[in-house]
């Protein structure tokens, strides 16, 4: 009887510590989603169909204010909702925006003071990060960046970092590195003010990186490998440590909390997420309830924010949990 009361307790630990959460809150943005950013105690989503709706984390998700992108016309004449694909915000809440434009090339605008004004147009501009007030690091879909100045109004260099197509790019603002990778799953840790590559980390992803986060001293990538990759950095570029987690299927999408603490991970079919404790590399649970490809895992305090390409934001409150 002892020893079966003993294993019932041993059993009761190991189904809480990996039993799946199911979402607090699902909420309909009545668009579909292409990506999500966290700044500060805002939301930032992007939609398909013109519109950037920034939602206030504190008390609940709320929407607080939405950004609409005009609309363009091709050569036929027809008028177009343009879809957004990523945001930025700095510290003035300055919010940069790429969103798409006529002839399938894009335009990257500023909203700053509710007043929409378009900095570079008719490029193929991926994705755009702040790294200064005034200064914007612009990724291009073949892998070309650039610096732009937004007061000066032009561009301060551009160089070639691979011939691999461009997937994604992150900004480490601690130790004012940029990160980005492509096609070919390799990660370079980039100075932003110059171009030049200070490191390149290619042990692990083998095909194209999806999407790429950092927290802590950890850069983390989402591959079409089914691999996970975590490398740990010093300095921002010096690499100290790599480990790689498999999945059963492509890992769209993962994500970081900012200290670097835990990682998520789409981790099936089913666009179920794996939380990982990033020291160890142990999985804590799974979010459950999630329907679609995932493209953004943003961690913020207790609670992650999921999206996949359909309108709605799963919200997860992992409170006890972490």
């Amino acid at each position: 009887m002892r020893a079966l009361r003993l294993f019932a307790i041993v059993w009761a630990v190991c189904v809480s510590a990996y039993a799946g959460v199911s979402p607090l809150k699902v909420l309909d943005t009545h668009t579909e989603i292409t990506s999500m950013q966290q700044r500060g105690e805002n939301l930032y989503v992007s939609t398909s169909q013109g519109e950037v709706q920034v939602y206030t984390l504190t008390g609940g998700l709320r929407l607080s204010k939405s950004v609409e992108i005009p609309s363009y016309k091709d050569l036929f004449g027809s008028s177009f909702r343009p879809k957004v694909f990523n945001t930025d915000v700095n510290t003035r809440g300055e919010i940069l925006i790429v969103a798409a434009g006529a002839n399938e090339n894009r335009n990257l605008y500023v909203c700053k003071n509710e007043n929409l004004e378009i900095l570079l147009e008719d490029m193929s501009i991926a994705k755009a990060v702040w790294i200064s007030q005034t200064q914007v690091l612009v990724a291009l879909m073949s892998h070309e960046i650039l610096l732009f100045d937004t007061q000066q109004k032009r561009i301060l260099y551009q160089t070639q970092i691979t011939q691999a197509s461009f997937s994604d790019m992150v900004y480490n603002s601690r130790d004012s590195i940029v990160y980005t990778t492509g096609e070919s799953g390799v990660v370079y840790a980039i100075d932003p003010g110059n171009g030049a590559i200070l490191g390149h980390y290619d042990t692990i992803n083998k095909d194209k990186v999806f999407t790429i986060s950092f927290g802590g001293d950890t850069l983390v990538g989402a591959g079409q490998d089914k691999r996970l990759s975590i490398y740990t950095l010093q300095n921002g570029s010096k690499l100290v440590d790599s480990a790689m987690v498999k999945s059963e299927f492509l890992i769209y999408a993962a994500g970081i909390d900012e200290l670097g603490r835990y990682i998520g991970y789409m981790s099936d079919e089913n666009g179920s997420v794996r939380i990982l404790r990033a020291k160890d590399k142990k999985p804590i649970t799974t979010l459950e309830g999630i329907s679609g490809v995932v493209n953004s895992i943003i961690f913020y305090k207790t609670s992650v924010f999921v999206s996949c390409d359909d309108s709605k934001i799963y919200v997860f409150n992992l409170q006890g949990v972490l």
